[in-house]
């Protein structure tokens, strides 16, 4: 960047004062009909939006970098600016350039961050834009604040140290702004999971409890913050006035429609944290990174973008109330018995559009016409979506119903001032119909008849001189002209004034027609100034009623919600879960919500769990891989959440406790960028859950212990199981294909086993997909090598291998295969162990003696000798 400013043009003058003001934004200054950029936001933009970087002044030793584009393709090139993570500022011109002495006026008209976007087209339907804020008091409690402005949404809470990571992977903000530098350095180290959001650091403001406090009363305009709950979560406030004034620099106090605040607490909700939904696949696929083959692909038949955001917040935040639940429960009971009804308010709703991001536009004071237009269409659903939902009996609907409103105030205003289809922009006119004004309609009267006038001159031009290829025309450069070939040169009447020699023609213009032009030109730029005036009046008046006009919208995401989940337990045949005080889940021929959605050629064979606090507390599920044991984890994660968030679920029957928290540790998965191999993760995974979990927590642990040697991860495996049971007290679903396993249900009477059938028939195995009682014997891994079509020689092979393994594999009593092989017949070595076990009366001790024995290092008449021996001590 050049340095000495002064030998700078004027223009860039102008634009060094405004660069200035916003140092880390890229200013998108215009000149013309181009947005341009220079010096290193030049560089930047060329990069990012893959547009030419040249030069002003490049035959000079100090070239200023230079990048720009038509003003017209703005939205395009800024939503992949802000896509990038940068943050823009629109520099516009303010005045006519014709009218300008020297240089042209310009101004900031707009800051666009991620965070702070509007435009409906730069956002996605079913998924909040939140910007948060993070603060931090000497206690290490963190205020975290959310606000979305493009739908009005703001709300807040307080976390330890421990939450603030998993609570920014909940939510998925966009943007994150923070008072110290200190505090971005541990959220950058929180990049590999959570990605690069753009931090702002606003440090040129200074924030204090009394301070945020003042700014928080001004903004809502009361006089106690106590119905937000702000004063008794101080650390909250600040994060909330921090959010609201880095939005009000952004926005020049025109965000209006921002005019609640809510207080969420984690205490209220059923914890997943972001492994968990991950491996479940809530929201977000594992394989595609969309939300395709989620639970949520599945649940959202939503038919307003409200009603689908209001879904996503929900599976994100089960309840624990079980009022809360019941709640939602009996009105989605109501939906799937009067579904004819229910069908009847989704097709009002198909109506409605994103009624939230327009009233954000407007809060912004950003609606054009088209915008306030479907507002009307919006708007005017209302009476008929309240008789509706007057035919329900559920109080929620009672409520929803008596809290609408007859909008017609404001529709009738629309309808009356907005003519049918108005163009985007609200400067070139054709906006305010016809009626709604008299000035207005007394000035487009003039123009009509002015351009009649012309009409009607032309043709008399062409009579009064005899030229009869005379005609009128207009350009932008002198208006109104007579346009003569020059074949008839020689008839041209002397009041005529040369304007414009062309190849086979002369252009003139005559007394009478400058006069009338002036006229007719000035009436269109007076309806012009006069239909922008009249809108922005228009838009100050729905401005002054959002509160009003958002109520409509909660009621709508509500109505929505509820609807589409008795939808979907209609069609899907879900059944309604019930809550046990007592500590039982029991599931009856539950499902995988989405597996079943997305089976084709088969049906999904449906499986019953139980779990209690007793003797079934952990159910430990052997069988091969591929039978199907991840998959009836995953469904009962996936009904616990359901049944919380209000939903019913994929099952003939269900009853269920309510968890605190759901863990899962399924799935292979590494951190390479941090070091940490499949394992690693593995182990880090388990070790959250056997640090957290509780006894009203559910843990789904898959194949524990696999990345490492088998002995190794056996042991890993029995002693993850045994310190649940005795520490955690967590009901666990543990599948594993360690069948060796399955002696734990002999040692822990907490523990029951379960296996995943499977039929043999010719060395080939048939998965019958159902969970049955008892442990299997075997891990059947080279059959379904097999079945994955690894050579036969290698099959062969392996089989082989493992014979000579099994011969020397230990058991729990430190026995080798081969020596229980000896002693399991008809033998008079047999007869002596089965003595040796009946009379011995510390069974346990004396059998760890005999397991520290190297068996490998004598023959089975020795091992025998040495039961004799052992024998003669008792």
């Amino acid at each position: 960047m050049t340095k000495d400013r002064t030998k700078l043009t004027p223009m860039l003058q102008q634009y060094m004062e405004f660069k200035d003001q916003h140092p880390d934004k890229v200013l998108l200054f215009r000149m013309g009909d181009f947005y341009e950029t220079f010096f290193d936001d030049a560089v930047t933009a060329s990069k990012i939006l893959g547009i030419t970087l040249t030069s002003r002044d490049r035959k000079k030793e100090n070239a200023i970098p230079l990048a720009g584009f038509p003003h017209h393709s703005l939205k395009n090139y800024l939503h992949k600016l802000v896509k990038a993570g940068q943050k823009v500022v629109i520099c516009e011109q303010v005045e006519d350039p014709k009218q300008a002495k020297g240089i042209v006026k310009r101004d900031i008209v707009d800051i666009v961050t991620p965070g702070a976007i509007i435009d409906d087209q730069f956002l996605e339907n079913s998924n909040d834009n939140f910007l948060i804020a993070l603060y931090r008091n000497n206690k290490g409690l963190t205020g975290f604040a959310g606000v979305d402005i493009s739908t009005g949404k703001f709300m807040f809470t307080e976390l330890n140290q421990g939450q603030v990571k998993d609570e920014i992977l909940r939510i998925k903000p966009v943007e994150i702004i923070i008072l110290v530098h200190e505090f971005a350095e541990e959220i950058k180290s929180f990049s590999p999971e959570i990605g690069e959001i753009p931090v702002t650091v606003i440090d040129n403001l200074y924030f204090d409890i009394n301070d945020s406090e003042n700014r928080l009363k001004d903004f809502f305009g009361v006089e106690n913050l106590e119905a937000f709950r702000l004063n008794e979560h101080k650390t909250g406030a600040i994060a909330c006035a921090m959010c609201l004034e880095y939005l009000k620099s952004l926005k020049k106090n025109e965000i209006k429609h921002i005019n609640s605040l809510n207080y969420y607490s984690l205490d209220d909700f059923l914890i997943v944290d972001e492994i968990s939904r991950r491996n479940l696949e809530l929201v977000k696929s594992i394989r595609t990174n969309s939300r395709e083959g989620t639970l949520l692909s599945i649940l959202d038949k939503t038919r307003t973008p409200m009603g689908s955001r209001l879904l996503v917040e929900r599976i994100k935040y089960p309840h624990l109330d079980i009022n809360v639940i019941q709640h939602r429960l009996n009105a989605v009971a109501e939906c799937r018995e009067k579904i004819h009804i229910t069908e009847d308010i989704r097709l009002i709703l198909d109506k409605i559009g994103d009624l939230s991001r327009i009233i954000s536009k407007i809060g912004t004071l950003k609606a054009n016409p088209r915008d306030l237009l479907a507002l009307s269409t919006y708007l005017s659903t209302s009476p008929e979506l309240k008789l509706i939902l007057e035919d329900f009996e559920n109080p929620l609907f009672r409520y929803l119903a008596d809290n609408l409103e007859n909008y017609s105030e404001i529709t009738n205003l629309i309808e009356t001032s907005i003519q049918e289809n108005p163009p985007l922009t609200i400067t070139d006119g054709s906006i305010i119909s016809d009626g709604y004004n008299e000035e207005l309609d007394e000035l487009r009267s003039i123009s009509r008849q002015g351009k009649g006038w012309i009409a009607g001159l032309q043709q008399k031009e062409k009579e009064k001189t005899g030229i009869p290829s005379l005609k009128i025309g207009y350009n932008k450069v002198f208006g109104y002209y007579l346009e003569v070939t020059k074949t008839h040169k020689d008839k041209i009447p002397e009041h005529y004034i040369r304007k414009q020699t062309l190849v086979n023609s002369e252009r003139y213009v005559s007394p009478e027609l400058k006069e009338y032009e002036s006229k007719v030109l000035g009436a269109e730029e007076r309806i012009k100034n006069i239909e922008y005036e009249l809108f922005t009046e228009l838009r100050k008046k729905i401005y002054n009623k959002l509160e009003w006009i958002q109520k409509y919208v909660q009621i709508i995401a509500e109505t929505d919600f509820i609807t589409n989940l008795g939808y979907i337990a209609y069609h899907y045949n879900y059944c309604r879960p019930e809550f046990s005080s007592d500590g039982i889940l029991e599931l009856k021929d539950c499902r995988h919500p989405v597996i079943e959605t997305l089976l084709k050629e088969e049906d999904f064979i449906p499986n019953d769990a139980e779990l209690d606090n007793t003797k079934s507390l952990i159910a430990l599920i052997t069988g091969p891989n591929m039978a199907g044991k991840s998959t009836y984890l995953r469904q009962v994660g996936l009904i616990a959440i359901m049944a919380q968030m209000g939903s019913f679920v994929p099952a003939s029957s269900a009853v269920l406790p309510i968890f605190d928290q759901v863990f899962t540790r399924v799935g292979a998965s590494d951190n390479l960028a941090q070091g940490q191999s499949t394992f690693l993760v593995e182990m880090l995974e388990t070790a959250n859950i056997l640090h957290n979990a509780t006894p009203k927590s559910l843990v789904l642990l898959d194949e524990v212990g696999r990345g490492t040697s088998t002995f190794d991860g056996l042991s890993l495996a029995w002693s993850i199981v045994e310190h649940i049971a005795s520490k955690n007290k967590s009901k666990t679903l543990f599948a594993t294909h360690y069948h060796e396993l399955t002696e734990l249900e002999n040692v822990l009477s907490c523990v029951r086993n379960y296996n995943v059938s499977v039929k043999e028939w010719n060395d080939k195995m048939i998965f019958m997909r159902k969970i049955e009682k008892g442990g299997a014997d075997q891990s059947y891994g080279i059959q379904v090598a097999r079945l994955a079509g690894v050579p036969l020689k290698v099959i062969n092979r392996a089989k082989q291998i493992l014979r000579n393994l099994e011969e020397h594999e230990l058991s729990p009593q430190g026995l080798t295969a081969q020596l229980k092989k000896q002693l399991s017949g008809k033998s008079p070595q047999r007869d002596i162990f089965e003595v040796f076990i009946e009379k011995s009366e510390e069974k346990n001790e004396v059998l760890d003696e005999l397991a520290e024995i190297d068996v490998n290092a004598i023959t089975p008449m020795e091992a025998l000798q040495k039961l004799v021996e052992l024998q003669k001590k008792l």
